[in-house]
């Protein structure tokens, strides 16, 4: 399969997620009443969020609930669950990345689980053709990647982080905002042509599955210590439904396990995400009911 397929995928989803889930509402605002039956997850346009917001909304979905998935930027995410507008965040990077926005609403809100069996990598990678190996070596090798660094959207932690690395190793280069999937999209036509790119990414992607790629040093530690993946809730909906609160505590992901389900949704059009989230559900039967025991 084409990258450029991918992207429009992973694109796709994030407009139109809420229509995409068959049996799903479409309301913007789930009911937190005791026993409630609607749950909201609120998503950023991320591969992993997109691809375990999207796998719950099918869980639930099979359960005999009604999931609203609503796609955001972080920062309203991180709002809605604190205001309740949201129930459900899957895709927190605590305590460092996220750490500000996670601030702002941890009166009232918690954090359920980290379910991402690995710490978390982020920082700026090439291809394994590119001859650097460490982010001081931006300095000298600007033109080769025509004076920019690829980031993504705005509102991203890891974009202030990346702000700070190109002052703090005093690069030339410039910070491009953009997308995730126009991040990737540059990847993967530099990747095609066998041309220097440099780009924001983070650990776990797809995209180390799909091309060879790696990590540039950081000897200043600008990107700083890992993090974990945590799903975060509404505190008042997380008392008042034990039940799927309890479901979510139990989820739990390998690096390979939400690569390959990534890859399943990746394969397929937008239409699609919820015959892919199947696929990877019949093939992890055992996984899944763990979770919902």
């Amino acid at each position: 399969m084409t990258f450029s397929k991918n992207a429009i995928a992973i694109s796709a989803v994030a407009l139109t997620s809420a229509s995409i889930l068959a049996g799903c509402g479409t309301s913007p605002k789930s009911t937190t009443s005791a026993g409630s039956k609607t749950v909201t997850i609120g998503y950023v346009d991320w591969s992993e969020d997109v691809a375990v917001s999207h796998l719950w909304a099918n869980i639930l979905s099979s359960k005999g609930y009604t999931v609203n998935l609503v796609n955001a930027a972080v920062a309203p995410t991180y709002e809605g669950v604190g205001q309740g507008s949201d129930d459900v965040f899957m895709d927190a990077w605590l305590p460092h990345d996220q750490g500000t926005y996670w601030n702002k609403i941890k009166s009232s809100a918690v954090r359920i689980n980290s379910w991402y069996t690995s710490p978390t990598q982020e920082g700026f990678v090439v291809p394994t053709y590119v001859n650097i190996n460490s982010i001081s070596q931006l300095k000298t090798t600007s033109s080769e990647f025509g004076g920019k660094i690829v980031g993504i959207d705005a509102g991203a932690g890891e974009m202030a982080v990346a702000q700070t690395a190109i002052k703090d190793y005093k690069l030339p280069e410039t910070l491009e905002t953009s997308s995730s999937a126009a991040m990737l999209a540059a990847l993967s036509r530099a990747e095609s042509a066998h041309q220097p790119v440099v780009v924001t990414l983070w650990s776990p992607h797809w995209a180390f599955a799909k091309w060879h790629l790696k990590y540039l040093s950081d000897p200043k530690n600008i990107f700083g210590p890992a993090d974990h993946i945590y799903t975060i809730a509404n505190a008042k909906w997380a008392k008042q439904n034990s039940t799927v609160a309890g479901w979510l505590k139990n989820f739990h992901l390998s690096q390979t396990q939400v690569g390959q389900l990534e890859n399943d949704i990746n394969a397929v059009p937008a239409n699609k995400i919820q015959s892919a989230c199947n696929k990877w559900i019949q093939a992890n039967k055992s996984l899944v009911n763990s979770w919902t025991k």
